[in-house]
């Protein structure tokens, strides 16, 4: 709580620390005894803090920036997942972060995108799940799927690596092989996550379904059981191959997100129905919202949205290849001569800062 003087005086402001205990003595001394004008300056505190918070959520409702949100999204995701069971309600945890990504994909589809290559992140454990139903969600507008239909599907997604976000974590600043117990745990992972979701009051079937399936491969070389072909749920092979272009984006190694869709759809990433790789490459696009790229003006360009066509996506210049960055991104029509998409070029190219970039998804 605030603590005040008698003359209404605020002397230590709610979620300041006491450092000393000389300033607990002080504070002791001078912040007692209630009086109307202390009374009133803290009704009118509450009530500017309750004016202030329906405002920026009215604002966060209406007018608020995809990448912005999506950056609480990786900060709140870390927190949950990091923990799993020791936060309280976990599984009311997971279906808030559900529903952010469901509204956000029906708003802001090309924001969301862009946040998987551009925000940055401290914990690939959770980022990972974070980025997998992100895209996730803005593939099921495509799909037209209801959000009923989807819940399961992102929570799955945020869920997936429940039981080893920290061992993820570890693994990415490894140099070695897995030993035998990390092994031993990222095999045990998909029944223990579904299990710890049960703990936490999840019911939803198709939920576990997806999480237990994870890892299933369609010639059987999965785990941990060994299913194949048509015994794999559908979404399930869609989780499992947005994880691995997700995954190749960002580690060990980062890849171009265009070179990765274009693996994926010659088939170098392994087997996956055609209908998910068509899917993800025509929704992503040759270059996705997010990503960089060389234009005929020899700038390089943030791409922003999709466009028309694969080729011609919205972009906005930033600088010039030798030159240093522009006071303020430059729209350019790429389908025009002079702005053609050239080649996709490493985000390090561009020399820039994510927030430098948030202005470009702003949609009051």
């Amino acid at each position: 709580m605030d603590v005040y003087a008698k003359n209404g005086v605020l002397l230590l402001r709610k979620g300041h620390y006491v450092l000393t205990e000389d300033q607990r003595d002080r504070l002791a001394r001078l912040g007692h005894g209630e009086s109307g004008e202390v009374e009133a300056r803290l009704e009118r505190e509450r009530l500017e803090r309750a004016a202030q918070r329906e405002k920026e959520v009215a604002q966060q409702r209406n007018s608020a920036n995809p990448l912005q949100e999506m950056a609480f999204l990786l900060r709140r995701a870390e927190g949950v997942l990091q923990h799993g069971l020791a936060v309280r309600d976990l599984q009311a945890s997971l279906l808030d972060m559900v529903e952010a990504l469901l509204a956000l994909s029906r708003r802001h589809p090309d924001g969301v995108l862009a946040s998987v290559f551009l925000l940055p992140y401290q914990d690939i454990g959770s980022a990972q799940s974070v980025h997998v139903a992100a895209v996730l969600a803005v593939l099921g507008r495509r799909l037209a799927l209801a959000d009923a239909e989807l819940r399961p599907v992102l929570g799955a997604a945020l869920s997936m690596n429940l039981a080893v976000t920290g061992l993820l974590n570890q693994l990415a600043g490894q140099s070695a092989p897995m030993d035998l117990a990390q092994q031993e745990a990222m095999f045990a992972h998909p029944a223990l996550g579904s299990a710890m979701l049960r703990e936490a009051g999840v019911l939803d079937e198709h939920w576990h379904l997806l999480v237990q399936q994870q890892h299933e491969q369609q010639d059987g070389s999965g785990y941990p059981l060994g299913l194949a072909g048509d015994e794999i749920d559908a979404d399930a092979l869609l989780l499992q191959m947005v994880d691995l272009v997700c995954g190749c984006v960002h580690q060990p190694q980062p890849q171009l997100p265009a070179l990765v869709l274009g693996s994926l759809f010659r088939g170098e990433l392994g087997h996956f129905p055609p209908q998910h790789v068509s899917l993800l490459v025509k929704e992503m696009g040759i270059y996705p919202p997010g990503s960089f790229v060389r234009l005929a003006s020899n700038e390089v360009a943030v791409v922003t949205h999709r466009g028309d066509k694969a080729n011609t996506p919205k972009v906005a210049a930033l600088r010039k290849l030798d030159g240093p960055p522009y006071v303020d991104p430059l729209l350019r029509d790429s389908r025009q001569s002079a702005f053609q998409v050239q080649e996709a070029v490493a985000a390090a190219t561009a020399a820039i800062k994510p927030a430098y970039l948030y202005k470009l998804w702003y949609k009051p």
